[in-house]
């Protein structure tokens, strides 16, 4: 890697060979457990099955729906259209980036805060941040392990919090300008 293709503040770019690392350790963990009791092993494995094949298509639908929310959503389009002034409409496009946005929370903290330098509303990226926390992607897993009554609940009141914290924040944002 040259000078200039070096990662940004200092950090360390990351080899991708965790998961490899992670599957041999898991691996060698059954291999052991095969060998000293090869009757747990099986119980094991036929446990880890099942639950391979209980989220088998929830995961393959996640993994679709992040492959065309890719290509189609750009966050940084959306996010340019919330500003102080924006109100419910604001927040409500802001909950929605949210929840469709991916990768990890800091990698959006320098948009969020090129977006609030330039008239951005604190309420509306308190929303977002808080609205991350939704991943629809997940939802099928969700509804699987929890039910639908559960998923559809916590959803909601999520959601819900995530308006109610944008409006708490815009007006303590407000007090301290």
């Amino acid at each position: 890697m040259t000078k200039s293709e070096a990662p940004q503040g200092g950090a360390r770019r990351s080899s991708g060979r965790g998961g490899l690392i992670f599957l041999g350790i898991v691996v060698a963990v059954y291999a052991m457990v095969l060998g000293f009791s090869p009757e747990t092993g099986l119980q094991a494995l036929a446990f880890s099955a099942s639950v391979f094949r209980k989220l088998a298509v929830p995961l393959s639908l996640v993994f679709v729906a992040l492959v065309l929310t890719n290509l189609f959503l750009k966050p940084h389009d959306i996010s340019l259209l919330v500003g102080k002034d924006s109100g419910l409409k604001g927040s409500l496009l802001s909950l929605l980036a949210g929840v469709l946005s991916v990768g990890p929370a800091y990698a959006w903290y320098p948009l969020l805060g090129t977006v609030r330098s330039h008239g951005g509303g604190v309420g509306q990226i308190s929303v977002f941040l808080f609205g991350r926390a939704i991943k629809p992607f997940l939802l099928p897993v969700m509804i699987a392990c929890f039910g639908w009554v559960f998923t559809l609940s916590i959803t909601g009141l999520v959601a819900i919090g995530a308006l109610v914290l944008g409006r708490l924040m815009s007006t303590l944002q407000g007090r301290e300008a």
